[in-house]
C-alpha cells in the first residue's frame, strides 16, 4: 500500500501526458477526411473498394504529449467480381506497387494532398505529412474471411521480407481493451502504458511503442490495480526482478499471439538489456517513492522519476 496516494499530483501528471483536444480533433478532421477521399465508391480508389480503419496509438488512446501520427489500415478487396486472390499467390492485375498506387491515388489527386504524398516500392506504407503524420497501410481480406472486414488477420506486405504476411489491428485493440477492462486490473493497463511510453521518452531510452505494450500486456493482472503510487511501482519492479537474460529466454508474445517480440528482427538483445537496465533504476526509485513516508520526499522521488515538469511540487 503507497503511503501517499497523492492523487491530484498524479491528476496533474495525466493531463500533461494526454494529447489535449486540439490534436485530437486535427487528428479527427484529417482522418475522416482522407478516409473519405480512398473510400470514395466513385473515387480513384474504388476499384479496390477500400475499408479505412484505425489503428496504433490514436486508436488505443496509448498516445502520449502530442498526437504526432495516424495509422490508417485501408482493407482492399481484390475479388473484382470473383474469389479474393491472395496478391501472394499471385495476381497479374493486383501487384503489391498497383494496389499501394491505387490506394494513393485519390490522395495525389487532391490539391490538399498530392505534395504532401511519400512511398516507395520499398515502403511500409503510403505516408502523408501533414504536421501530423497519416501513414496508411494497404491491406487485403485473407480468402477465407472475405467479405467479414471484422475479421483477422489480413495480408499486409513486410518490405524487408518481400513477401506478404498475415497482420492484425482491430483484434490487437481489443486484446488492450480488454485487459484494461478486466476486473483486477480497473482501468490501469492503459495509464501504464503511457507511464512507460513517457519514461522511455523522457530518459531517451531506445525502446518501440508496439513493444512496450506487448510487454506490459504479459504482466499478470494481479500487479496492476490500485493508485497510480502503486501500480506504477508494482510494475516496475515485476519487470526488473526478472533477470534481464531470463526475460530475453522467454517467448514473448503479441496480444495476438502471432510473433515472439524477443527476437532479433523484432527487439534486440542489445536494445533490451539497455531498457532493462534503466528499468531497474526506475524500478527502484518508484517503489523509493511509494513506499517514502515523509509526503515532501515522496513528491521529490516522484518528480525525480517522471519529470519535474510534469509532476508539480504542490497540487
Amino acid at each position: 500500500m503507497a503511503q501517499h496516494s497523492l492523487s491530484a499530483h498524479f491528476g496533474y501528471f495525466f493531463s500533461r501526458l494526454n494529447p489535449s483536444p486540439s490534436f485530437e480533433a486535427q487528428a479527427s478532421s484529417e482522418y475522416n477526411t482522407i478516409k473519405g477521399l480512398i473510400e470514395n465508391p466513385n473515387g480513384l480508389a474504388a476499384a479496390l473498394r477500400p475499408k479505412c480503419f484505425l489503428q496504433g496509438s490514436y486508436r488505443q488512446q496509448t498516445a502520449i504529449y502530442t498526437i504526432n501520427d495516424v495509422d490508417v489500415v485501408a482493407l482492399c478487396d481484390l475479388t473484382l467480381g470473383g474469389p479474393p486472390t491472395p496478391p501472394q499467390f499471385g495476381s497479374p492485375i493486383w501487384t503489391r506497387d498497383a494496389i499501394f498506387d491505387t490506394v494513393a491515388a485519390p490522395l495525389l489527386n487532391d490539391g490538399r494532398y498530392c505534395h504532401r504524398v511519400r512511398y516507395n516500392p520499398s515502403s511500409m506504407c503510403v505516408k502523408v505529412d501533414l504536421g501530423i503524420k497519416v501513414e496508411i497501410l494497404p491491406v487485403v481480406y485473407k480468402a477465407e474471411h472475405y467479405p467479414d472486414d471484422s475479421k483477422e488477420p489480413f495480408v499486409l506486405y513486410r518490405p524487408e521480407r518481400f513477401r506478404w504476411e498475415d497482420g492484425y489491428a482491430q483484434y490487437h485493440q481489443w486484446w488492450l481493451s480488454n485487459k484494461n477492462a478486466h476486473p483486477q486490473v480497473s482501468g490501469t493497463f492503459i495509464p501504464m502504458v503511457k507511464v512507460l511510453k513517457h519514461l522511455r521518452s523522457l530518459h531517451r531510452v531506445d525502446a518501440v511503442s508496439f513493444h512496450l505494450e506487448c510487454l506490459l500486456f504479459q504482466v499478470i493482472d494481479q500487479v496492476y490495480g490500485g493508485s497510480p503510487s502503486e501500480y506504477i511501482c508494482r510494475v516496475l519492479n515485476h519487470l526488473a526482478v526478472i533477470d534481464v537474460a531470463d526475460w530475453y529466454r522467454m517467448t514473448i508474445y503479441t496480444p495476438c499471439g502471432d510473433r515472439d517480440i524477443f527476437t532479433a528482427a523484432e527487439w534486440s538483445w542489445l536494445s533490451w538489456t539497455e531498457f532493462h537496465r534503466q528499468v531497474r533504476q526506475w524500478a527502484a526509485i518508484a517503489c523509493a517513492a511509494s513506499n517514502a513516508t515523509d509526503r515532501q520526499t515522496a513528491v521529490r522521488l516522484w518528480q525525480n522519476l517522471l519529470g519535474a515538469d510534469y509532476f508539480p511540487a504542490y497540487a
